[in-house]
């Protein structure tokens, strides 16, 4: 027998209360590495059956993963590979930034898969974050057998790149993810360094994150992560390419909290938008909640019971109705996306994500010159301004405002109010609503400023404010100034020159309810969730001097502040 086949009759392994058998093989791709693979064939298989496939980089070399309960009883032929270079798999040092190489692996297993004799030629995949994304890289692989997938809190983009749409870094996610998966599979997963204690973050220059945290070496795998966000516009560049030719529908999965969450809904509108066949159009789901990364976050503001205990049935029906029958709609009767609506906390259907009878209103901003902090008299209103002061904060990257309460890891929703103290950030707050107002959407804001410095970034933030006082977050977007014309090119300002810019804020859907108001913050760093810009207009992540910049916010009649807010009638 081949060295790189192991077949293993386990008729008294009792997993997940169901005897399977195991094959071990080690799969080879065109260049020459070979991925560990798990084959786990249920019990009283038929002569071919149909495969459910999970591809992940977090298998340990310490133990063999256990197989999928949800495959194994219905039938189904469950495969675990470790992506190249984690696991028992070869291939060096994983490394995530060539983002072809997921998608050339997944195209040579599918070939390898084809040849098999106890395949019936449909395959299905799931998992979350990045095996969530290995699945939208295998619906590009050519002559794919997939029939279905299901992605939870998986990014398009994220990665394979430190870079953001609005111009700024990843910081925290940049370090600590590919440091750390660098560390557990050079030294193992049981000693990965406290890079939070080590307040790796805060390490000038941000590039040389690796050295602080001890490694001797520049380490290709952060280095290259970072590198596109010197160039976002090139970074990001056809990262949505190929799903005009996707023909497989999907059961796309996230939270409202979770830092994939815009390109989780995208990925679905994507999908349903310019899917290659009716089936990945009309058979597509999303399903947004109250969820972190993690899943709920906050039991005490959602309910214990809106976790995935709702999800998973609904993912299971969908992939293993898929994988019985691709022509016919998995689930039939439900309409295309599911979404928590925050504050009302309740469940909610629509066929289109923002749902249908949104419509953009604007509001604006207003202040006597004096919005810094919530003891200020910043507010928003649908009266458009006339003469107003504008309002003026310092920017100080060396003293930042925090995310996550100062944290790298997700708080989900969590009271802002302690920040909002700060006067180097601008509140401004509605009046207390005397009907719910429902949010379902994308948020903008569109204002006028003026920096002192050539380079500065701006970090929009709404929130619900209850009638006790807690400002409780809901979304957060930002724009780095050199890079809001556009991502493709860099355009200092001209210090005390007013621009006009715009913060995509990201979705959300919360109904504010009586007694509530609205709030927005605006400010200069959203640490460590996003790298600190310098203020100097030198190279971003490069920078060891930080300067404080003079930010000027108008809004008076020639230069309106808008919010824009999707609301449903």
């Amino acid at each position: 027998m081949s060295k790189d086949v192991y077949n293993v009759s386990m008729p008294e392994l009792k997993l997940f209360d169901v005897c399977c058998d195991i094959k071990t093989v080690k799969v080879p791709m065109r260049d020459g590495v070979k991925l560990h693979t798990q084959i786990f064939f249920p019990p009283e298989m038929a002569e071919t059956a149909p495969v459910l496939l999970f591809r992940t980089p977090y298998s340990r070399t310490t133990w063999l993963d256990l197989p999928s309960q949800l495959a194994l009883k219905h039938r189904c032929i469950y495969i675990m590979q470790a992506c190249r270079g984690t696991g028992f798999s070869e291939g060096g040092v994983f490394h995530p930034s060539d983002r072809d190489v997921e998608k050339n692996d997944a195209e040579d297993f599918f070939a390898w898969l084809k040849t098999q004799s106890w395949f019936n030629g449909r395959c299905a995949m799931l998992g979350s974050s990045y095996p969530g994304w290995v699945q939208w890289c295998a619906m590009r692989a050519a002559d794919n057998p997939l029939v279905g997938i299901s992605p939870r809190v998986a990014p398009l983009y994220s990665c394979f790149t430190a870079a953001r749409k609005g111009g700024g870094a990843a910081l925290s996610f940049a370090q600590h993810w590919p440091i750390s998966m660098y560390h557990r599979r050079t030294y193992g997963y049981e000693n990965v360094p406290d890079y939070i204690a080590m307040q790796m973050s805060s390490h000038l220059p941000a590039v040389e994150a690796d050295l602080f945290a001890g490694y001797g070496n520049p380490l290709p795998v952060y280095r290259d992560f970072i590198a596109g966000t010197a160039a976002p516009g090139e970074a990001l560049k056809d990262y949505d390419a190929g799903f005009d030719k996707f023909s497989a529908p999907a059961f796309v999965s996230g939270g409202w909290f979770d830092g994939f969450k815009q390109e989780t809904i995208e990925s679905f509108q994507l999908l349903q938008q310019r899917g290659a066949t009716a089936e990945a159009r009309n058979f597509s789901r999303l399903t947004l909640g109250p969820w972190g990364h993690p899943g709920l976050l906050n039991p005490e503001l959602f309910g214990a019971e809106n976790d995935y205990r709702e999800l998973l049935p609904r993912e299971e029906k969908f992939l293993t109705g898929l994988l019985n029958d691709p022509a016919s709609d998995p689930l039939p009767g439900e309409k295309q996306v599911k979404y928590f609506l925050l504050g009302e906390n309740k469940w909610h259907d629509a066929d289109t994500w923002p749902p249908q009878g949104t419509t953009s209103q604007t509001f604006y901003l207003h202040s006597g010159g004096n919005a810094n902090t919530l003891n200020g008299d910043g507010i928003i209103n649908a009266v458009p301004p006339q003469t107003e002061l504008p309002d003026q904060y310092i920017s100080n990257p060396a003293d930042p405002v925090t995310s996550q309460r100062g944290n790298t890891l997700a708080a989900g929703c969590y009271d802002r109010s302690y920040m909002e103290k700060r006067t180097d950030m601008l509140v401004y707050t509605s009046e207390k609503f005397t009907d719910p107002l429902t949010v379902t959407g994308n948020v903008k804001l569109r204002f006028f400023a003026s920096a002192t410095t050539p380079d500065t970034d701006f970090f929009a933030t709404i929130t619900d404010v209850t009638p006790d006082g807690k400002s409780m977050l809901l979304t957060t977007g930002m724009v780095r100034a050199r890079f809001a014309k556009s991502l493709h090119t860099t355009e200092l300002l001209t210090p005390g020159k007013i621009y006009q810019f715009e913060i995509d804020l990201g979705d959300t859907a919360v109904k504010f309810l009586p007694g509530h108001a609205l709030r927005l913050e605006l400010c200069g760093q959203e640490f460590p969730a996003f790298e600190r810009n310098a203020n100097t207009g030198n190279t971003p992540m490069h920078d060891t001097e930080l300067r404080t910049s003079c930010h000027t916010i108008y809004h008076d009649a020639a230069h309106p502040a808008e919010l824009i807010l999707p609301v449903l009638a």
